[in-house]
C-alpha cells in the first residue's frame, strides 16, 4: 500500500515590525539631513530656516531607528560582531559602518551648524550628505540583493526607498511647520519651496512605484504572483487603501488646493502614513510568497508591535524636544562664538 505524506512548511519572517520601523527612521532621517544640506552645502537660502531644525530631526530620527535595529537581534550585544568581523561582500557590513559613520557626522554637524560656524558645518555637511545618500539607499538595496524574492529584486528599490525617505522628511516638516520655522525669518519663500519639492518628490514616488511593480510582474511566474498578492491579495488593503489612498491621492489633493497650516498638516499626516505602508507592503509582501509552502510566521508580532509604538513614541518626543533645548543650549551668545 503506497502512504502520501503532505507536510505543511513553514517560513520563518526574517524581517519583521521592527526592521519595518527602522526603514521607516532611517530613510526618514537621510530625508531630514538632505534637506538640511540643501541650504549649509548647496547654497538654497530659500530653505535656510529648515537647516538647524532639519538636521537635530534627523538625529532624533536615527536614535529610535538604531533601537529597533538593535531591539531585533534579540541579543543587543550580537551588533558588534558586525563591526569585529568586516565582510567587504556584504550588504549588511557596509550599512553598519554607514549607520555608524553617519551618526557620527551629525553631532559635529549639528554642533556647527547651531554655532552659526556655517564654513564649518558645510565641510561636515559635504560628508553628511553622501553618508545620507548611502544610507537612504542601503536599506532599499538590504533587500534588493536577497534572492528568491522578486519584489524585492529590483534595482529601483533602493531609489524608491530614498525618494520616500525625502518624502516622509518633507511631511514631517509640514506637520510640525511651528517647530521648525525660525523666530523671525520670513516663510513665504521657505513655504513655497517646501511645497513645490513635495509634490515633485510624490510624483517621483509614484513612477518609481509603478515602473518598480511593471518590472517584477515581467520578472517570472513567482514575481507576477508576488506582485497581484500586493495589489488583489492580502497586502490588497494597506496598499490600495493606505499607501496609494491615503499617502499619495489624498495629499496630492491637498497640496493642489489653497494652502492652510491644517491641509499642510494633514497632507504630512497622510503622508507618513503612506510611506511607512510603503515599507511595511514592501518587507511583509516580499516574504509571503515562499517557494514551497503556503505559511508565513513571525516570532513575537504582538509584543513587537508594541515596541514599534513605544519606540515611535520616543521618536516624537525627541523630534519635539530637540529643537528648544538646543535653542537654549547651542545657540551663540556672544560675538566670539559665532566668529569662531
Amino acid at each position: 500500500m503506497d502512504f502520501s505524506f503532505v507536510y505543511e512548511i513553514q517560513h520563518h519572517a526574517a524581517f519583521g515590525p521592527l526592521i519595518v520601523l527602522y526603514f521607516f527612521l532611517a530613510g526618514l532621517s537621510a530625508g531630514l539631513f538632505l534637506i538640511s544640506a540643501l541650504s549649509t552645502v548647496f547654497g538654497w537660502q530659500a530653505v535656510k530656516p529648515l537647516a538647524k531644525p532639519a538636521a537635530l530631526t534627523a538625529l532624533a530620527a536615527l536614535i529610535p531607528g538604531l533601537l529597533a535595529l538593535v531591539a531585533d537581534l534579540g541579543r543587543p550585544f550580537r551588533a558588534l560582531y558586525l563591526f569585529l568581523n568586516v565582510n567587504p561582500s556584504s550588504i549588511m557590513s557596509w550599512g553598519s559602518f554607514i549607520l555608524l559613520f553617519y551618526g557620527l557626522v551629525c553631532v559635529p554637524y549639528i554642533w556647527f551648524l547651531w554655532r552659526d560656524q556655517e564654513k564649518t558645518a558645510k565641510t561636515w555637511g559635504k560628508v553628511g550628505v553622501v553618508l545620507a545618500i548611502s544610507l537612504g539607499l542601503y536599506t532599499g538595496f538590504l533587500l534588493a540583493v536577497v534572492p528568491g524574492k522578486p519584489l524585492w529584486n529590483s534595482a529601483l528599490l533602493p531609489v524608491l526607498f530614498l525618494v520616500s525617505g525625502c518624502v516622509a522628511a518633507l511631511s514631517l516638516i509640514s506637520l510640525t511647520k511651528k517647530a521648525f520655522v525660525q523666530g523671525g525669518v520670513a516663510g513665504a519663500d521657505y513655504e513655497s519651496a517646501l511645497h513645490s519639492l513635495k509634490v515633485w518628490f510624490v510624483v517621483l514616488e509614484i513612477c518609481l512605484v509603478f515602473f518598480h511593480l511593471l518590472t517584477v510582474y515581467f520578472l517570472s511566474g513567482l514575481g507576477e504572483l508576488t506582485v497581484m498578492n500586493l495589489l488583489a491579495g492580502e497586502k490588497a488593503f494597506t496598499f490600495w487603501a493606505v499607501q496609494i489612498v491615503v499617502g499619495i491621492v489624498v495629499p496630492l489633493i491637498l497640496l493642489s488646493l489653497k494652502q492652510s497650516p491644517y491641509s499642510m498638516g494633514i497632507a504630512g499626516l497622510c503622508s507618513l502614513l503612506g510611506v511607512f505602508a510603503l515599507r511595511y507592503n514592501f518587507v511583509y509582501g516580499g516574504q509571503e510568497l515562499p517557494a514551497a509552502g503556503t505559511q508565513l510566521y513571525h516570532q513575537g508580532g504582538g509584543i513587537e508591535w508594541l515596541s514599534v509604538l513605544v519606540l515611535l513614541g520616543l521618536g516624537v518626543v525627541l523630534i519635539v524636544t530637540l529643537p528648544y533645548l538646543s535653542q537654549r543650549l547651542l545657540h551663540p551668545t556672544s560675538s566670539k562664538s559665532v566668529s569662531g
